[in-house]
This record gives structure tokens, sequence and C-alpha cells, in this order.
């Protein structure tokens, strides 16, 4: 049997510690967040903070370490971007904590009554939330000194909202925007819902975006007009397909590469076909 000395053992136990990663971004601070499985990061996400305002609470297994972060920083309030576990697994700790909690009308009682049991792949990246009250979200949120325009978003799910100050051109996109070209689609995520809020974001005078994924990205504006692009020409080539008769099957096996372990790997709740299913409900209905 292998043995291992304490300073293995210490050495093993810090590689699986969850890590809240800071970096600023002038007045915002953005904190990444993940677990560490083996020693390797799982699924990065994370949380910003301007002005006493945090905007989502991040994955429930690092609730530990949140609760040290959150006294440190001066909340005052938090918005809810969507109700995904990854983004609102630490809300009850904002709770105990007397912090108001705000999010979309039709977050409020996902929030309040998160899922019992989650996907196997959900569970291990991210953890189950605890239930949560959450305040309706009204068309704008203040601070102090920063007063942010809600915007509901809805197709990477149905409570989405996005959060734009115009005074500095900063909009926060949740989850909206993750990449230019997206690999896989969630199986409950509305792909022609998703363009549109992608159209509507374009239309503001914006400067930055900041994802919850990927911090703060640079040339937003590109970035997002670059993903509805993209979107739009897959839509017309699975349709174009559909029409020549080609099968959910064949359609993703012309336009993707494999994702057998992805399918594999969330039960088919994320996967390639899903954009084809996605696309092709419209068509159908």
């Amino acid at each position: 049997m292998e043995r291992h000395s304490e300073q293995d053992k210490v050495r093993l136990e810090e590689s699986d510690l969850p890590v809240i990663e800071p970096v600023e971004y002038g007045e915002i601070r953005y904190f990444r967040m993940a677990r560490r499985y083996f020693g390797r990061l799982l699924y990065t996400t994370g949380v910003f903070w301007v002005d006493g305002l945090l905007f989502d609470s991040g994955p429930p297994n690092i609730s530990r370490e949140f609760a040290r972060l959150s006294r440190e920083l001066a909340i005052r309030l938090s918005v809810t971007t969507h109700h995904h576990e990854d983004h609102v697994g630490n809300h009850a700790t904002l709770r105990r904590m007397g912090i108001p909690l705000f999010a979309h009308s039709t977050a409020i009682p996902r929030l309040a009554h998160p899922p019992e049991r989650l996907h196997l792949y959900r569970r291990l990246a991210w953890g189950t939330p605890e239930a949560a009250l959450a305040q309706p979200l009204g068309p704008e949120i203040a601070t102090r000194q920063l007063r942010f325009q809600v915007i509901h978003t809805p197709g990477h799910a149905e409570d989405h909202v996005a959060l734009f100050e115009p005074n500095r051109g900063w909009l926060f996109t949740g989850d909206l925007y993750l990449g230019p070209y997206l690999r896989y689609l969630r199986a409950d995520e509305d792909v022609y819902a998703l363009m549109d809020s992608l159209r509507r974001l374009l239309t503001l005078d914006f400067r930055e975006i900041y994802c919850q994924h990927r911090g703060q990205v640079e040339d937003g504006r590109r970035m997002l007009a670059r993903k509805l692009a993209f979107l739009e020409e897959l839509a017309g080539r699975v349709l174009a397909l559909h029409q020549e008769g080609f099968s959910e099957a064949a359609i993703a096996g012309k336009l993707f590469s494999g994702d057998r372990f992805w399918r594999f790997f969330t039960g088919g709740h994320f996967s390639r076909r899903n954009f084809v299913r996605a696309f092709l409900k419209k068509k159908a209905a």
C-alpha cells in the first residue's frame, strides 16, 4: 500500500482546496472562483463587486471561502443574473448576513425552492445551493454612486438579466456572452430568445462587457456581435440541412466534431446536438 508523509498529505489536501482569485478592473473587482479536483480547477465562474453591489454569489461548494470574502467586502446589496447554481450558491449566506438580494421575478421561486437533486456533473462542479429569499428587481438598481438599468435577457435562462451602467459604459452580461463561438448548448436553453437578447444589448451604448466566467472582455461590442453572427449562421445551416431531409443526428455530425465525452458526462444536458434541436424547435412550431 502506498504511504504518504505528513508533508505529502498537506500537499494533497491543499491541491483540492477551492480557489478565489481576485482581479481588479479599475473600480470593479472580479473574483474568479472554482474548486480543484485532483489538483485541477473544474469549471471556473466568478462574481463582480463595485460600489457595494455584488453580482451573483458563486457556487455553493466554495461556501466557506465565500463567507470569509463576504465579511471582507463592503456588500450592501446583491443582484442575481440568473438562478443557476454556480451563480446563486451562496445567496443563503448573504441572506443570513442581512444583505438584500434582488432577482428577476421568475427567478424568485427558483431561489426559494432549488431542485433537490441536480445532474451529477453539476453537483461535482458546483454543488447544490440552499434555499434563499429574494426581492423582485425593478427597472433599475442603484448604489451610492451608480445606477444600473436592468435588462431582461432570456435565452440562457428564462430569468436571465443583464445590468447596464450608461454613465460608465459598463455592461454586465451574466452568462449571455460566455464566448463568441459556443461549443455546446444546454438542453434547456432557448437559442432564439438568446439571439434576441444579444440584439437588444447591441443597441446599447456600452464600452466594456463583464462576463461572469471570463471577467472583462476586451472589444466587448465586437465579441457580442460575433457571437450573434455565429448563431445566425449556424441557424441557417441547421435549417437548410433539415429542409434537405437530414436527421438531427446527421445534421450534428455534419456541423460539429464529436462530443461523446460531454454528452456522457452531463447525461446529454450539454451537447452539440442540443444546438440542432434548439434551432428546429421554432421550425416545428
